[in-house]
């Protein structure tokens, strides 16, 4: 008679007279003999490891930098409104960049052709444009060419005095301010250069500062 063992068919442990039933490994071959039915089990094939997955590939640096090109519109589509026009620098347009006051313009005329030119570069050092001219013909020929706002001159030169001098500058430029300088102590000098219009008369030797401070009270008034 054969007996059919239940207790591991299909892999179900029935309960036994100890305790609840107990899942049993399921049979792989199962031999049937003259007095019962032998489990044969059969040890399982190893499971396959698995490939190990390729390591992703970062994309190249130039795909990642590469901004993304811009979309060409069709044709027809009307056109992006531009951005504002950038502001202009205030110091290009300001009314005051351009209106800038000149310094005063003054010129000197001596025939000591050193004197003329140590007062010409000490006036240039106190902010002034100074030109030096070393005859009568030079000084009217540079008053012609440049407006002056003062000029300093020599009443004693050779050929055209300081006096003819000053008299035809003011003719010309009416409201010139001019200061003569004499080396010569006269009573008739004071008269003579007030005769011809000029501002005051300062007597050799004086020095720069007190200069200096003269031309700045005959431009101030």
């Amino acid at each position: 008679m054969t007996i059919l063992d239940l207790t591991q068919v299909a892999g179900i442990g029935l309960a036994g007279p100890g305790g609840p039933s107990r899942p049993a490994a399921p049979p792989h071959v199962v031999a049937e003999t003259p007095d019962r039915i032998r489990e044969v089990l059969v040890p399982p094939a190893p499971a396959a490891v698995p490939a190990p997955a390729p390591a992703a590939v970062p994309p190249p640096a130039a795909a990642i930098a590469s901004p993304p090109l811009p979309s060409r519109a069709a044709p027809g589509a009307p056109l992006a409104p531009a951005g504002p026009p950038a502001a202009r620098s205030e110091a290009s347009t300001s009314p005051s960049a351009s209106a800038r006051p000149q310094p005063p313009a003054v010129l000197i005329v001596d025939d000591n052709v050193r004197l003329a030119r140590t007062v010409a570069a000490y006036m240039e050092m106190q902010g002034f444009r100074a030109h030096p001219a070393h005859s009568a013909e030079e000084a009217l020929l540079a008053a012609q060419q440049v407006r002056f706002d003062l000029v300093l001159l020599d009443i004693n030169m050779p050929g055209m005095d300081g006096l003819e001098v000053c008299h035809r500058l003011i003719a010309t430029a009416p409201g010139m301010r001019v200061l003569m300088v004499t080396g010569r102590d006269s009573p008739e000098d004071p008269l003579r250069a007030a005769a011809v219009g000029a501002r005051a008369l300062l007597t050799k030797p004086i020095s720069l500062a007190s200069l200096r401070e003269q031309m700045l009270r005959a431009l101030a008034t």
